[in-house]
């Protein structure tokens, strides 16, 4: 289910002229001071590190109209840009709609900060905005078209200290009416740094002037509580519920050997598939190629892979093509390294109906002691036409993923009212 979250100021434009091209072009030059040619090495910044201020106060107050912005996937002309976000099946490869979001939830960010300790004739921002978490992403039923201009427009709709939620909608242009209608919207949680990268930095208060403006900014210190409130009751510090408990054990019950009467003995139920034939694994060696403007691999690119991981999962498990129609709650944890191995790992976690929940971990591998660090986590919600095989765990480990992923299920239940029909 679609759901406006945007202010959209007076007199803003309704078709963009600048393309998200020359929203990332302009974004390098005039904020971050530096070229697309990859140089070997970290960026030296430490010479910013003196712009950036002590407290809020030494900041003015900001808007939400001062970091509205908005730009265009121009698929309409652009044969080439056409072919880079087209499926197989002419539909728009959500991954890359991610990556431009991201990108493009960081250039909201820059625009709301505004930083009198810097000199005028220093264009270099001495901040570093990177990725925390996308919070949501919806994805409405109606079918996106891979020949049709999109639009992406957005703006800062909460606060913290160091922290913002950028709040972004998807529109695409209905050849007939040539309206815009709103296809997805997304939100994410982005964190502000030092030039350096070593440490938070501290950014301008948001004021909320209109009640418009102050439900949004409601909804993300909500936003914000429940996050915190899903870090401190998760399965990886608090035992399940006794609702959770008596859940996996009926499930044990639903697969014990009743003839043998054996704890080791474990039968399969008709339509279901054990959790670990339900996987789906991937290995890729990070290149320049998929870098920020900071050296590091970029957030959006390996949203992609893991999307697109994910999709071919929920395909092989349902044997028939899936929709993706929910994204939420992918955590970046730690930047990846230009040269890493990144080893993806992808899980069906758990099934409703027509649903499935699928996870996928990304991990920084260390060949030379065979060590795996974990740099990202990601959950997507897939929908089939047919009802899904159920998805049924035998060991303990494998009963915490199930009950981890139908929280997220449940948390994201009320957002699948529309019936989805466009593929990934």
């Amino acid at each position: 289910m679609i759901r406006r979250g945007l202010i959209i100021p007076p007199g803003a434009c309704e078709t963009p002229t600048k393309t998200v091209t020359d929203l990332l072009d302009d974004f390098t030059r005039s904020v971050l001071g530096t070229n697309s040619k990859y140089c070997a090495g970290s960026i030296s910044r430490e010479h910013l590190v003196k712009y950036l201020p002590a407290t809020q106060e030494e900041l003015p107050v900001r808007r939400m109209s001062d970091s509205y912005d908005t730009a265009i996937i121009p698929l309409g002309s652009d044969i080439s840009m056409r072919e880079k976000y087209m499926t197989f099946h002419k539909t728009i490869r959500i991954g890359r709609l991610l990556e431009d979001l991201d990108v493009f939830a960081v250039t909201l960010c820059y625009k709301h900060i505004l930083n009198p300790n810097q000199p005028a004739d220093i264009s270099v921002s001495p901040y570093s905005i990177v990725t925390a978490c996308v919070d949501q992403m919806d994805i409405s039923h109606v079918p996106l078209r891979y020949d049709t201009d999109i639009r992406l427009r957005g703006h800062v709709t909460w606060v913290g200290k160091s922290s913002f939620e950028a709040s972004m909608e998807v529109d695409q242009i209905d050849k007939d009416s040539n309206e815009w209608n709103t296809v997805t919207n997304a939100r994410f949680v982005m964190v502000s740094r030092d030039s350096m990268n070593k440490g938070s930095a501290i950014v301008n208060k948001l004021v909320a002037e209109t009640d418009e403006e102050k439900a949004l900014f409601r909804k993300g210190e909500e936003n914000k509580e429940r996050r915190a409130k899903m870090q401190t009751t998760s399965l990886f510090r608090k035992p399940p519920s006794e609702q959770e408990r008596l859940i996996i054990h009926e499930q044990f019950l639903r697969t014990i050997d009743w003839k043998s009467m054996s704890f080791k003995s474990r039968i399969k139920p008709a339509n279901c598939v054990w959790m670990a034939d339900a996987k789906l694994k991937n290995m890729i060696l990070c290149q320049p190629e998929n870098r920020n403007r900071f050296n590091k691999i970029f957030g959006g690119f390996l949203m992609r892979l893991a999307v697109e991981l994910a999709w071919a999962n929920g395909y092989v498990y349902c044997k028939s093509l899936p929709t993706l129609v929910h994204v939420d709650d992918i955590l970046f944890r730690k930047p990846v390294e230009i040269g890493s191995l990144l080893y993806f790992s992808s899980q069906v976690v758990y099934t409703q109906g027509h649903y499935v929940m699928v996870r996928v971990s990304a991990e920084v591998v260390q060949p030379e002691d065979g060590t795996h660090d974990l740099t990202n986590v990601f959950h997507f919600t897939l929908k089939t036409d047919s009802l899904a095989p159920e998805v049924i765990p035998r060991t303990y480990q494998e009963a915490m993923m199930f009950l981890d992923g139908r929280r997220h299920f449940i948390d994201t239940e009320h957002d699948l009212s529309d019936p989805p029909v466009a593929k990934l």
